[in-house]
């Protein structure tokens, strides 16, 4: 319910947001690092919550275990980056989409009112010290260019700067100006300087003695509440539901892990026989860093049972994608092999993105790729889920492929800009900047690279 309320918040705070979330979140609440790990072993120790909008799925993760900040300030943080690129998607800096995260992550939620722009008392007392970077490098560098052990003192003061322009109207205002500045290219320093009107040390001084917190409160932000279910998970749930989250989110994150991963998969599996969520684990095992034929026999049995269980064709279908890019020399077969499991997943939901998404990703190796029908269905995968990069940068390179330079380098730079884009946001970059891909190296590209750790 907090949640709700919280989403309830953003939007009245925002008022040109739809009045409801278009797609639900899934948001998965657990219970220690070692399940964050278990989930995406890419993540460092300090993580403790992420958000990911990838091809194969697009969740949010977290977990109430770290020092100074609670677990609804992690769970209310990322879903604030969701919030932000599904309603809002633009060429934000990094310092904006980091700090406008932090400033209404600390929202208090009770049952009749929310207040907003409370301090976090660890990044109050973090901004306090002298430790500080210089402003240039908060305002032109993403928390992922910089080391480990400087990332927290980037988000406490990308907190203060955004506190410091969104607690006066006129700042605020200012706030508005310099952003569509920098999206459209200005050097993000000299936009802040132009926008306030004020040297980066003055500004710089303001906010060192930048002491007032203000907060405001919002009343009755939920008036009616929504209606609650609760559905009972299977009883595999436990053993292999943050498995699948980990093959939907990442794969190939190192040869011993892959390894250990299906080798664990093999011998649990089969003690759940014909359990839906532990056969589609191993089959999405197998397809990804396993025995490829395993996989297919996997899904065949399934389908034979339940021709239309859309799950188990979209697995068929993105596990023929997996091999293909595994096997170069048969690539092309392996890719038009999944269309007839993805065309048949979406005739049954013309809704999930991952399917549409998946059968142009198929469409790549087809000599006339990009044609009228492809663009049409990336803009519409576009749609339904803006937060994506793999989707982005299949339209982005689709654009650029039929001379739409301008189109394509607004949804471009929306990735490319991303604090988190990792390699998609290199990807992303290199095609703003002229360097062409194959459309199957944008898209299989796009779908491998991770984003780097939220470390706070």
């Amino acid at each position: 319910m907090r949640l709700s309320v919280f989403d309830a918040v953003l939007r009245l705070t925002h008022p040109t947001a739809p009045k409801v979330q278009p797609r639900k979140l899934e948001v998965y609440m657990i219970d220690s690092q070692r399940d964050l790990r278990r989930v995406a072993p890419s993540k460092d120790a300090n993580t403790v919550g992420f958000y990911s909008a990838g091809a194969n799925a697009t969740f949010a993760v977290a977990y109430d275990g770290a020092i100074g900040i609670d677990g609804d300030e992690v769970l209310f943080h990322e879903y604030a980056h969701a919030f932000m690129l599904e309603n809002f998607p633009a060429a934000y800096p990094g310092w904006f989409i980091e700090g406008w995260a932090e400033y209404f992550m600390t929202t208090k939620v009770t049952a009749s009112a929310a207040e907003v722009g409370r301090p976090n008392p660890g990044r109050a007392y973090e901004v306090s010290q002298s430790g500080r970077l210089p402003w240039e490098v908060v305002l032109s560098q993403a928390p992922g260019d910089l080391s480990e052990d400087v990332r927290s003192a980037y988000y406490s003061q990308a907190w203060l700067l955004m506190h410091y322009m969104r607690s006066d109207p006129e700042r605020s205002a200012q706030l508005a100006k310099i952003t569509i500045a920098i999206a459209d290219g200005q050097d993000p320093v000299k936009a802040m300087e132009v926008g306030t009107g004020l040297s980066i040390v003055e500004l710089g001084t303001r906010l060192r003695n930048y002491r007032r917190l203000i907060s405001f409160t919002v009343k009755d932000p939920l008036p009616n509440a929504p209606e609650i279910k609760v559905s009972r998970l299977g009883p595999s749930a436990d053993a292999f539901l943050l498995d699948s989250l980990r093959l939907s989110n990442e794969r190939g994150v190192g040869a011993e892990a892959d390894s250990a991963l299906l080798a664990d998969l093999r011998t649990r599996a089969p003690q759940w026989p014909g359990d839906r969520l532990a056969e589609l684990t191993l089959a999405r095992a197998e397809f990804a860093f396993g025995d490829v034929a395993a996989g297919e026999a996997i899904v065949k049995r399934r389908l034979e049972a339940d021709p239309k269980d859309t799950e188990t064709l979209l697995v068929a279908g993105q596990g023929q994608l997996t091999a293909g890019e595994r096997d170069p020399d048969h690539y092309e077969a392996r890719f038009k092999a999944a269309r007839p499991y993805l065309v048949k997943a979406y005739g049954q939901d013309q809704d999930d993105y991952r399917i549409l998404l998946a059968y142009l990703r198929s469409r790549t190796v087809d000599p006339a790729y990009p044609n009228d029908n492809d663009l049409n269905a990336l803009l519409t995968v576009r749609s339904l889920a803006p937060t994506v990069d793999a989707a982005a940068i299949m339209l982005g390179d689709a654009l650029l492929r039929r001379d739409r330079e301008a189109e394509a380098i607004a949804v471009l730079s929306i990735v490319a800009n991303n604090p988190h884009g990792g390699g998609a946001a290199a990807i992303a970059r290199s095609l703003i900047s002229g360097q062409p891909a194959s459309p199957l190296d944008a898209a299989s590209a796009a779908l491998d690279q991770q984003p780097k750790p939220e470390a706070r």
